[in-house]
């Protein structure tokens, strides 16, 4: 995530791939900018509905669009 809060894919690790995790009550994942913020706010990894990354100043922890489930393997 880049400082205006736009998610993409990177080739090689930088500042920008530092997302911090947070586990959830509900048991989901939230996964935030360990860098950025916008306004003292965290800016989060989302999805809409039609799975396409939402811009990290439109997102909430409490939004069920940034709630992930994780998988074991």
């Amino acid at each position: 995530m880049n400082r205006r809060g736009k998610v993409y894919g990177s080739k090689e690790f930088n500042i920008d791939c530092k997302l911090k995790e947070r586990i959830e009550e509900n048991g989901y994942n939230t996964y935030a900018s360990l860098t950025w913020k916008n306004n003292e706010r965290q800016m989060f990894v989302a999805l809409n509905g039609k799975g396409t990354p939402k811009r990290g100043p439109k997102t909430r922890r409490k939004s069920t669009n940034a709630h992930f489930l994780p998988i074991p393997l």
